[in-house]
C-alpha cells in the first residue's frame, strides 16, 4: 500500500487558522506569486533536492520576485512557514494514526511517497507517522518526483510489493493518480481535507482513481480488515 502525504495524511493549517501571516505577507511580495513560483512550478526545484538549505529556497523565490526582499523578513516568513508545519505533521488525527495501524496489524506493508522539499519536512522526525510506514520516499532525496513512474516503482521494490498487487492513496497533485496508474497500481482518490484547499479540482481528480473515499479511515474501514 502506498500513500501520499500533504491533504492524504497531513493538513498543514493555512495561515489565519494558525494565528500566522501568509509567507507573501512576511515577505512584503504579492502571495499568489510566490505560491506559484514556490509550490505550483517550484522554480528552484526544491523538491527535486536541487535546493536543501530552507534559507536559500525562501531567498531565491523571494528575490525572483522582488530582489530587495530583506533577510530579516525572509527568515520571518521561513519561521512562520515552520510553526505551520510542525502543527500539520505533529497533530495528526488520531483517526488517521488507528487506520494506518490496522494495516500493519493485519500484516499489510506501506510506503510514504511524497512530493516535498527538504524545508517541507523538517518536522518529520517530530510526527507520529514517522514509525507507521515500512519505507519512506521523500522526492528531494532522491531527486524525482510524482508522477514519474520510478518514483513509485522505488516504493514497491521497498516494500517487496508488485504494482498488480498494490494501492496508490492520495489527494491527486501532482498528477500522482495518473502516474500510478502507469506502472500498474490501483488508485484510491481521498477528498475531505482537499476539500478544504481545492474543493473545485475534486471532480477532475475522479477520472483517474479508481475507487473514491472520503479520506484514509473510510478506506481502511472498507478493506474490512
Amino acid at each position: 500500500m502506498l500513500f501520499d502525504l500533504f491533504h492524504t495524511l497531513v493538513s498543514v493549517p493555512a495561515p489565519a487558522l494558525a494565528g500566522e501571516l501568509p509567507v507573501g505577507q512576511h515577505l512584503g511580495v504579492c502571495e499568489r506569486e510566490w505560491q506559484r513560483r514556490y509550490y505550483d512550478e517550484d522554480l528552484h526545484g526544491r523538491c527535486v533536492g536541487r535546493v536543501t538549505d530552507g534559507f536559500e529556497a525562501m531567498r531565491l523565490v523571494a528575490h525572483s520576485i522582488d530582489p530587495t526582499v530583506p533577510d530579516a523578513r525572509i527568515h520571518a516568513a521561513i519561521e512562520s512557514r515552520r510553526r505551520r508545519f510542525e502543527i500539520g505533521f505533529v497533530e495528526i488525527e488520531p483517526c488517521i494514526l488507528d487506520a494506518l495501524d490496522r494495516l500493519r496489524t493485519a500484516g499489510i506493508r506501506t510506503a510514504l511517497v511524497s512530493d516535498a522539499g527538504a524545508d517541507d519536512v523538517e518536522s518529520w522526525p517530530r510526527s507520529p507517522l514517522r514509525d507507521r510506514f515500512d519505507a519512506v520516499l521523500f522526492s528531494y532525496a532522491l531527486g524525482i518526483r510524482k508522477p514519474d513512474g520510478r518514483i513509485y516503482q522505488r516504493a514497491l521494490d521497498a516494500v517487496d510489493a508488485r504494482a498488480m498487487d498494490a494501492i496508490f492513496v492520495g489527494d491527486g497533485g501532482s498528477d500522482e493518480h495518473q502516474g500510478a496508474r502507469a506502472v500498474g497500481l490501483r488508485t484510491v482518490l481521498v477528498t475531505r481535507l482537499l476539500s478544504y484547499y481545492r474543493p473545485d479540482v475534486i471532480e477532475g481528480r475522479r477520472a483517474h482513481a479508481d475507487w473514491v473515499f472520503a479520506d484514509v479511515p473510510a478506506f481502511v474501514d472498507a478493506l474490512r480488515l
